[in-house]
Parts: C-alpha cells; sequence; structure tokens
C-alpha cells in the first residue's frame, strides 16, 4: 500500500503545480522559491516525505491488523492534532468555539467506536 501511496503521490505534481501556477501565478511561485529559507524547505520535505511516509505506513500497518471500520473513523482526529499541534508549537489562540468543535469531534468517535462493539454479534 505504501509503494501505491509514494506512486499516487508523484502523479498529482505535475496537476498541483498547474493549479499553483493557475491560480497564484509565476511570479509569485518564483519570489516564493526564492524568498525561501533553509527551514522552509526543511518543512517542505518534511511534508512531503516524513508526513507522507509516516501516515501512510502507520494507516497501513494499522489496516493490517484492525477491521477498517474500527480505523477509518480515527482519521477524523487528524485536524484535533493539527489543531493541538499549532497551539502548542505556534502558540495560536484556542478559543472556546475550537476547544467545543474538537470536543464534538471526539464525543462522536466514541459514541461510533463504543456503539460498534456494543451492538456486534459475539
Amino acid at each position: 500500500m505504501l509503494a501505491y501511496v509514494i506512486w499516487s503521490s508523484a502523479f498529482a505534481i505535475v496537476p498541483l503545480a498547474l493549479l499553483s501556477l493557475l491560480v497564484d501565478g509565476w511570479a509569485a511561485i518564483r519570489d516564493g522559491c526564492a524568498n525561501a529559507g533553509p527551514g522552509v524547505w526543511l518543512a517542505v520535505l518534511w511534508q512531503a516525505w516524513g508526513n507522507t511516509l509516516f501516515g501512510y505506513g502507520a494507516w497501513s500497518f494499522l489496516l493490517a491488523r484492525y477491521p477498517a471500520s474500527t480505523i477509518a473513523p480515527t482519521a477524523l482526529l487528524v485536524p484535533i492534532f493539527g489543531i493541538a499541534a499549532s497551539a502548542l508549537f505556534l502558540h495560536e489562540p484556542m478559543p472556546p468555539w475550537k476547544l467545543g468543535a474538537a470536543a464534538l469531534v471526539i464525543g462522536g468517535l466514541v459514541v461510533n467506536l463504543r456503539g460498534a462493539r456494543r451492538t456486534a454479534p459475539t
């Protein structure tokens, strides 16, 4: 599965680059690349390789061991971790509505995963 994800990611480069060219224009792309420092390029490298390899590697590992109906809903936790990481590392504000939204998502996951176990035949 990981090989599939890597190949499909490689094919996405051309359409995404064309879309960026269409939306932002060549000048914005040129200036962005010219003004990007080492931290920006490390972040791009991490997003492109680190997150992809870790994320899909972990996803494949879990799908090989547990039913998809148990694993798939946990993908809803991705934005929760993103919000928490931005608050922790970038000191972004956490207004009450964000905390409430996160609580609703986590509550829905608990109901989904616990309810499936209670109604499953034994």
